[in-house]
């Protein structure tokens, strides 16, 4: 299997050796907002293949507007042995092994891969990462069978994720739970619809220089008029946000404590994001 090369929302040239993910809980919204929980249908998707997944049936429904579910396995099920069910079923033992442990539970989501210079390997795990997501979905009847068609990006696996000098996450928090939540909210589209590429495009460029209790921006290009910069920390909350004045090309972002943050600057262009850890 070739390695999946892509140029993620932050600028970096990114290969992808692994992309592994369950998702479970599904409900179909349908007939004008009506919900019909599909029971106890799991899916083990890989970003390498374009699968199709039985979910299982489904009876009144007419016309599909939407799919709920949720990222990972449901906690009374994360815990069980995977050795109880089935060979063919996607709680079943995998290769490469998919579940962590008793405690732990499984892998709701393993990417690994890196850049030229840095590894990124995000094993994520825990039942606090069981996020709820929704999708919109093109559905069609094959051979009586509802056919519920969506689109996966890879590069929302990456919204405000950097691999920096490296990444290596096995467990519940930081980038773990922002891969979870980028699966459950900037992973799934109606096929066809617009590429994360294509907002990210002519973004303003950016690079960090630390100083003394801050960092300073150095933009590729004078800030237009609307830049907002933002800094955030790795569950994606709002830290700090302040406007950058029109023209600018340096700025000095101080008064920060130490930890690992996201900054985000936002130009009617598009949105540039980079990994900082403040010492």
């Amino acid at each position: 299997m070739e390695p999946l090369v892509v140029e993620t929302p932050a600028g970096e040239t990114v290969e992808i050796d692994r992309l592994e993910y369950y998702l479970s809980m599904f409900t179909v919204i349908h007939d004008g907002g009506q919900e019909t929980a599909i029971p106890e249908a799991y899916v083990l998707a890989d970003g390498f293949t374009d699968g199709l997944h039985a979910l299982g049936s489904v009876s009144g429904v007419n016309n599909v507007e939407a799919l709920k579910f949720h990222v990972g396995i449901d906690p009374d099920n994360n815990h069980a042995d995977p050795a109880s069910w089935p060979a063919d079923h996607p709680l079943a033992p995998q290769v490469p092994s998919m579940h962590w442990g008793w405690a732990a539970g499984y892998r709701f989501v393993a990417l690994e891969g890196g850049t030229a210079d840095a590894t990124l390997e995000i094993h994520a795990l825990g039942d606090d990462n069981h996020y709820p997501g929704e999708t919109e979905v093109a559905a069609s009847i094959e051979n009586g069978m509802l056919i519920l068609d969506v689109e996966a990006d890879v590069l929302g696996f990456f919204n405000l994720l950097t691999v920096g000098s490296g990444l290596i996450n096995h467990g519940e928090d930081a980038e773990a739970i922002l891969v979870c939540n980028n699966l459950a909210d900037h992973v799934f589209r109606l096929p066809g619809a617009a590429n994360v590429a294509d907002v990210t495009a002519n973004v303003l460029d950016l690079a960090l220089l630390p100083i003394e209790n801050g960092a300073e921006l150095q933009f590729g290009a004078a800030c237009p008029a609307g830049t907002r910069l933002e800094l955030l920390d790795l569950l994606g909350r709002s830290v700090q946000q302040v406007e950058v004045p029109q023209g600018v090309q340096r700025f000095r972002l101080t008064d920060v404590r130490p930890g690992a943050f996201l900054i985000s600057v936002q130009t009617p262009k598009g949105r540039t994001t980079r990994r900082w850890i403040q010492g």
